[in-house]
């Protein structure tokens, strides 16, 4: 049904995460035989180590394609793939939609619906959309230290002699990184107007239920990055607060600090975090935090502080993650 409103529903996703060893993230290069990670200078004027917004988009796409769920592929000109919905010419650029097909943009493939689209010719409003899931670049609690790791990569002498170049590619190291994810609940599974902000209905309401359930399966099973071949590393969660909220303000997206005490151990910064929960606790609907165990010395302030002072329940990163499961 087109034309009705409905109340807004987003739920916000903040996290922190650990790195032992890795390169999740590549730049352009600064040319030779170094491959650069991507970092960004702090207000003390030291480098820390970020995973862009779109890698971390790629790392949820590539999630949900591991949990069985088709794609949208792309042809030979770059351009999405979608039979019977996009006409195009002999170029194989798309031209447009094809009437009355554009519900399809929606229920054929998730990625469409969860991470938006535009297409380079407007059928109506429908030539583009939002993303309903909005990520922050992941970036380090902790400096980048300028540690390399080497390889060699082999090529054809043809007999003239011995081959290998030692290349030399920046690793981040036992580092921590913060993002947040908001989703726009309301918008999954319809069409926006995104003048009018009417709404199209396109999926029912088990079917949108089920793909914001495949969505938070795959940011509980969050996987990628480069260099994973032989720089694996592990990106689940280590702490996570999980918000079913009224507004789109990732309130807690500034608040995740840590700090090394003397014998090298890792305390969570409490004080903000807390406050940020009381001040905005009004704009939520619920509210959940996950904590993985004996990753921060201050565990038992950790569980024992915000149990007190916001009466949460301190659970498992799972079980928080499942509370946004419909």
């Amino acid at each position: 049904m087109t034309g009705q409103k409905q109340e807004k529903e987003f739920f916000q996703i903040n996290y922190l995460t650990q790195i032992k060893i890795a390169n999740l993230n590549g730049d352009e290069g600064i040319g030779g035989n170094i491959t650069t990670i991507k970092k960004i200078k702090g207000f003390d004027n030291e480098q820390y180590v970020y995973i862009s917004g779109q890698a971390l988009r790629r790392y949820m796409k590539d999630t949900l394609h591991q949990l069985g769920e088709n794609l949208t592929a792309v042809n030979e000109a770059g351009n999405p793939k979608l039979e019977g919905v996009l006409k195009s010419n002999k170029k194989g650029k798309n031209t447009e939609i094809i009437k009355g097909k554009h519900k399809n943009l929606i229920t054929d493939v998730i990625d469409l619906d969860l991470f938006g689209y535009m297409l380079p010719k407007e059928d109506g409003i429908y030539g583009r959309r939002w993303s309903p899931v909005k990520v922050s670049p992941a970036v380090s609690l902790l400096k980048y230290n300028g540690h390399k790791d080497y390889l060699t990569r082999k090529q054809d002498t043809k007999g003239k002699g011995k081959s290998g170049n030692i290349v030399q590619v920046e690793v981040d190291t036992f580092n921590f990184m913060n993002g947040s994810i908001l989703i726009d609940t309301s918008a999954i599974g319809n069409l926006i107007n995104e003048y009018t902000y009417e709404i199209e209905k396109v999926l029912d309401k088990d079917k949108k239920n089920s793909r914001i359930n495949k969505l938070i399966e795959a940011i509980k099973n969050l996987n990628g990055g480069a260099k994973q071949a032989r720089l694996l590393n592990d990106f689940s969660f280590k702490f996570v607060i999980v918000t079913n909220q009224k507004y789109g303000n990732p309130f807690l997206l500034n608040t995740f600090t840590i700090k090394i005490n003397d014998k090298g151990g890792v305390n969570l910064n409490l004080d903000p975090i807390i406050e940020a929960i009381k001040e905005f606790k009004y704009t939520t609907n619920s509210i959940s935090v996950g904590l993985r165990s004996d990753i921060f010395k201050n565990e038992p302030i950790i569980r024992k502080r915000i149990k007190e002072e916001t009466d949460i329940e301190v659970t498992t990163i799972n079980q928080s993650l499942d509370t946004l499961k419909k």
